[in-house]
C-alpha cells in the first residue's frame, strides 16, 4: 500500500472553503504527525460540482511560497428538475393493487400501513408496482423508483425497476437523495440500510431511529451524505461493510456488524440484510405481528 505524506482531515468536522466560502473544506494533514498543513489553501472543497477546488501541498518552492490561486472558471450550473407534489399526490391511491401496501397490511394491519404509506410517500404503479418517492429536507421531489414485489414481500425478479423521471421528459435534471431524507431531522438518530423496503419495515421495529435508504449498494457518495443531519448507524447488508464504512466515515457512525456475522453462523445467506435477520431469528414475533 502506498503510503502518502498529506491526506485529508479525518472526521466529520469541515471549514470554510477558501474558494466559495461554505463550510465545506476538508484540509490537508500530515500522515505522521497529523498536523494541519496551512488549512487557507490546502484542501479539498466537498462541493465538488459546483466549487471544485482542491489544492494538494506540493515539495515545490514554488508552490509553497506561492499565495496566487486561480479559481477555475465559473461554470452554468443547470438548476435541478423537480417532480411536481401534485403528480406524487396522484399516485397515492389503488393501494389494494399495490402489492407491497398489501404487504405491509399483513405485517401491521391496515391503519399503520396507511402511517407508513404517508410517512414514507408510498405510491401506486399500474400492475401493482410500488413508487418510492425521493423528496429531500426542502420538501423537493428528487424523482422515484417503482419496484415490483411478490405477496410474500419479496422482489418480482421478473419486471425490472424504473424512474419516474424518465417518464416526465428526457433532459430531466435530477439529483437522487436518499429515501426518507425529508424525515430526518438533527434531534432524532439516523440509521441508514440499502433497500427502501427494508427502512419502511425497520422504522416499526426500531423506531428509536429515523431510518432511510440509499436504493443501491453504490447509492452512496459525499454530495448526498452532506444532505444529512447526522448519520448514528449503519445497516450494511451482508458483504457490504468495508466499503459503507469507508463512504461513511466522515460522521463515526456506529456500524452493525449483526448481519455478517449471521452469514457466517449460517444464519442468513449471502447478500441478506437486516430485515433478514429480523424474520430468520424470529424477532418479528417478539412484537406480536403476524406474518
Amino acid at each position: 500500500m502506498k503510503n502518502y505524506k498529506y491526506e485529508l482531515q479525518r472526521g466529520s468536522k469541515h471549514i470554510i472553503c477558501p474558494n466559495c466560502q461554505k463550510k465545506t473544506f476538508k484540509p490537508y494533514v500530515d500522515s505522521v504527525t497529523g498536523e494541519v498543513v496551512n488549512p487557507s489553501r490546502y484542501g479539498r472543497c466537498e462541493r465538488i460540482q459546483s466549487c471544485r477546488y482542491h489544492r494538494y501541498p506540493k515539495l515545490g518552492k514554488d508552490d509553497i511560497n506561492s499565495s496566487r490561486y486561480v479559481p477555475p472558471a465559473p461554470e452554468e450550473i443547470k438548476p435541478l428538475d423537480f417532480v411536481s407534489k401534485d403528480l406524487m399526490q396522484a399516485t397515492f391511491n389503488e393501494f389494494k393493487n399495490n402489492t407491497f401496501f398489501m404487504y405491509l397490511v399483513k405485517l401491521f394491519g391496515i391503519e399503520k400501513a396507511y402511517q407508513l404509506q404517508e410517512a414514507y410517500n408510498i405510491g401506486t404503479a399500474k400492475g401493482g408496482g410500488t413508487i418510492f418517492w425521493q423528496q429531500d429536507r426542502e420538501q423537493n421531489i428528487r424523482t422515484a423508483k417503482v419496484m415490483y414485489y411478490n405477496s410474500n414481500g419479496r422482489r418480482n425478479k421478473d419486471r425490472m425497476s424504473w424512474f419516474v423521471h424518465k417518464k416526465i421528459k428526457d433532459d430531466f435534471n435530477y439529483r437522487q437523495c436518499f429515501f426518507g431524507l425529508h424525515l430526518t431531522t438533527p434531534d432524532k438518530p439516523v440509521a441508514l440500510c440499502e433497500s427502501e423496503k427494508t427502512a419502511i419495515i425497520m422504522s416499526v421495529f426500531e423506531p428509536e431511529y429515523t431510518w432511510i435508504a440509499s436504493g443501491g449498494s453504490e447509492m452512496i457518495n459525499d454530495e448526498r451524505l452532506f444532505e444529512l443531519p447526522r448519520l448514528d448507524k449503519v445497516f450494511a447488508d451482508n458483504g457490504q461493510f468495508e466499503k459503507w464504512e469507508r463512504k461513511t466515515r466522515m460522521f463515526l457512525p456506529e456500524m452493525d456488524i449483526s448481519v455478517d456475522n449471521a452469514v457466517e453462523n449460517g444464519i442468513l445467506k449471502e447478500g441478506d440484510d437486516i430485515l433478514d435477520l429480523y424474520l430468520a431469528t424470529g424477532k418479528i414475533n417478539e412484537l406480536n405481528l403476524a406474518i
